[in-house]
């Protein structure tokens, strides 16, 4: 765990609204963003969120508490089964977690969360590249063989679509890189 993710889970704890304001900050859009891109709306994400952080509260106030990951992997997985619980009572289907299991983040749970936060920077910031450049990155994604996105894409050689494709894939790199959110998974 950082210190940033120590500092501001002592600031829960402590009833710091400075600290509380911060996570808000941080991590509310996120969760946000979560919830609306499955099903809900914002009310629906502040409900959540704020669920989510007394379940934090409540488990970090024991005395054996450990937190292994960033607040922030906590908050999501946790706002994530809180969510899919709330869809889950809404389409009237029975699931039983013990509250142990509900909201332990294991390994395996932190790295999928991992895996889908940077799959959603990733195509972000493939969103932002210019037309050519997407149409090119996904011809190489999809394993085409450089004279034929030579061929498609209109450009005279292949030497011109190998310096194009490494062009595209630096900005790409560079958009990520530059994503916030990049940087707190690095943590």
């Amino acid at each position: 765990m950082n210190k940033e993710s120590q500092d501001l889970l002592e600031a829960l704890l402590a009833g710091d609204n400075k600290g509380i304001r911060e996570i808000y900050r941080l991590y509310l859009p996120r969760a946000a963003n979560l919830i609306t891109r499955n099903g809900g709306n914002a009310e629906d994400a502040k409900d959540i969120f704020q669920e989510a952080l007394v379940i934090i509260y409540e488990k970090a106030s024991k005395p054996d508490f450990q937190l292994n990951s960033s607040i922030y992997t906590l908050i999501y997985g946790i706002c994530r089964n809180l969510w899919g619980n709330r869809l889950q009572k809404k389409s009237n289907t029975n699931v039983t977690f013990s509250d142990d299991d509900k909201y332990r983040v294991d390994e395996d749970i932190e790295r999928a969360i991992e895996q889908e936060e940077e799959n959603q920077i990733f195509w972000d910031a493939f969103d932002q590249l210019g037309d050519d450049c997407r149409k090119l990155m996904r011809l190489f994604f999809d394993k085409v063989r450089m004279e034929k996105i030579a061929e498609l894409m209109g450009f005279g050689s292949v030497s011109y679509a190998k310096k194009r494709k490494f062009q595209c894939k630096e900005r790409l790199v560079s958009l990520v890189k530059a994503d916030g959110r990049f940087l707190d998974l690095e943590l």
